[in-house]
């Protein structure tokens, strides 16, 4: 059984378990601190993972990376915020734009979570990654791509998953807080691969100097990169 007083002391716990207390104090607005503590976790969590996903190219590219990774999730959150709150109401769950915000702000910190706890893996991995100039290393850029990219979309939908059961019962209907769910999981994975490409680079392409942002930020997309990178270590 929930205690609705263990999880105002622990909320961090509370939250990855998907504590309804929890979560029905935020959503309904009768309990205070929930921004805080979300964007306190979405910071932290997703700076820890950056730096590892950076680390490759250096501490410099590291740092940078912890820096754009929970920029790109904020800016997710600010653009899917108001788009998530229009799909709720259209698709008939009675969720409106603050409700919706709430819980896309608890399903992020979920995710910067998981990703933070992944974050000591990752190290070791980028220590134990070739150089940028080794012989192999655009295979290992593509490999180190895809892992990320992978881990990422992962942890997005554990996170989104920890949510679903309490939007089928906090909807109108269940069906409406399904349809609801997978149409904030879409968009979200959507827009927040988008972001992150305007934001490149992440990983450090060898042969391309260390820099915050390329210089033409709009050029190529997302999904190319990821399958070229897939086609590369595949032989094509």
């Amino acid at each position: 059984m929930d205690n609705p007083a263990a999880a105002t002391r622990f909320p961090i716990p509370a939250l990855c378990r998907g504590d309804r207390e929890l979560l029905d104090g935020w959503i309904n607005g009768v309990r205070t601190g929930s921004l805080r503590i979300c964007l306190t976790l979405i910071i932290v969590g997703l700076a820890l993972y950056g730096a590892t996903v950076g680390l490759w190219r250096g501490w410099e590219m590291a740092a940078y990376v912890a820096i754009k990774l929970p920029a790109a999730i904020l800016l997710t959150l600010l653009v899917n915020g108001l788009l998530n709150g229009m799909l709720g109401l259209v698709l008939g769950s009675g969720i409106g734009f603050r409700q919706s915000l709430q819980f896309l702000l608890a399903g992020f910190a979920i995710m910067a979570l998981i990703l933070g706890a992944l974050s000591p893996v990752t190290f070791f991995l980028a220590l134990n990654t070739p150089p940028a100039d080794h012989a192999d290393a655009r295979d290992w850029h593509a490999l180190t791509l895809l892992t990320h990219t992978l881990a990422i979309a992962i942890a997005g939908i554990l996170s989104h998953r920890k949510l679903l059961g309490f939007l089928r019962e906090f909807a109108l209907s269940r069906l409406a807080g399904v349809q609801t769910f997978f149409a904030w999981l879409a968009g979200n994975l959507f827009v927040g691969a988008q972001i992150t490409w305007i934001l490149r680079p992440f990983f450090g392409t060898p042969g391309l100097e260390v820099q915050f942002l390329r210089p033409h930020p709009l050029e190529g997309n997302f999904y190319d990169t990821v399958l070229n990178a897939a086609l590369h270590l595949l032989g094509f």
